[in-house]
Order: structure tokens, then sequence, then C-alpha cells
């Protein structure tokens, strides 16, 4: 069996049917059978033709269970995959749903801050805006108190000058 040491080893291949291989056996079997039988034509002639229907039936009744099988394969598979679909449009219609009401979350979020950021805005103006009427005032106030502080001045520097002219204009006259 092995030759300088070598292991024996067996493969095995195998097909997807089996079916031709019984077909092809099976008429082989019959043919040897009939050959080596010691039976008259006629006796040969009807065993064929009962063997042939026989082969025949059984062709047919394992067509019929492959097709069956292959009916229930396909029927398993389609299941699945229609269950498959199903679990992955769930999923997905979970996924939009969460993405919608994120979206509607973040919408309310930004429309919330625009509110806080308009009425902040307007805070800010009207407190901008008393400031500068403020400022406004104090601006008129203080060029008051400047204009009537230059006005005094200019009318002491006047009153001097005049006080100085008066006091020039009477001297030559005395001498």
């Amino acid at each position: 069996m092995t030759q300088n040491g070598d292991t024996p080893v067996v493969i095995v291949e195998r097909r997807n049917s089996g079916f031709g291989a019984f077909v092809g056996g099976a008429i082989v079997g019959a043919v040897v059978a009939l050959l080596y039988a010691p039976k008259t034509g006629e006796e040969t002639k009807a065993e064929i033709r009962d063997r042939v229907k026989q082969l025949r039936d059984e062709a047919e009744d394992r067509l019929h269970l492959m097709r069956d099988d292959v009916e229930d394969r396909y029927r398993r598979v389609r299941d699945d995959v229609e269950d498959r679909v199903e679990r992955v449009r769930g999923d997905i219609g979970d996924r939009v749903d969460t993405a919608r009401e994120d979206l509607r979350h973040r919408k309310t979020q930004a429309e919330e801050a625009v509110k806080v950021g308009r009425a902040t805005a307007g805070k800010a103006r009207e407190d901008l805006e008393k400031r500068v009427a403020e400022s406004k005032e104090e601006y008129r106030q203080r060029v008051a108190e400047l204009t009537d502080q230059a006005d005094e001045e200019l009318t002491e520097q006047a009153d001097e000058e005049l006080t100085e002219t008066d006091q020039v204009v009477e001297e030559p006259a005395a001498d």
C-alpha cells in the first residue's frame, strides 16, 4: 500500500448532484445483469421493460425529491433574505427617525439661541443708546459749563482790559 514511507491519501470529490451518476450506474447495471442472465428473448425484453420502468419511476421520484429539496431551500433562502431586508429597513427607519429627532432638537436649540441672541442684542442696543444719550447729555453740559466759564473768563479779561484802558486813558488826562 505504501512505498518509501509515503502515506496513502484518499481524495473525495463532491458534486452538486448525483442524479446523472445514479442514472448512468442504473443503466450499466441493468445491461450487465441482462447480459449475464440465462433467459429467453421475451423474458429478457419484459425484464428490460420492467427494469426501465422501475428506473424511470426511481428517477422521477429522485427528481421530485430533488425539486422539493430545491424549492424548500429556495423558500428558506428567500424567507431569510426577506427577514434580513426587513431588519435592515427597520434599522434604517430607526436611524432616520433618530436623525430627524436630533435635527428637530438642534433646530429648536438654534431657534432658542437666536431668540436669546436677539434679546441680548436688543438689551445691548438699549444700553448703548442709553450710554450714548447720557454721554451726549454730559457732553452738552460740559460744553455749556466750558462755554459759561469761557464767557466768564472773557468777560473778566475784557473788564480787566477795559479797566486798564480806562486807567491808561485817565492818566494822560491828569497830566
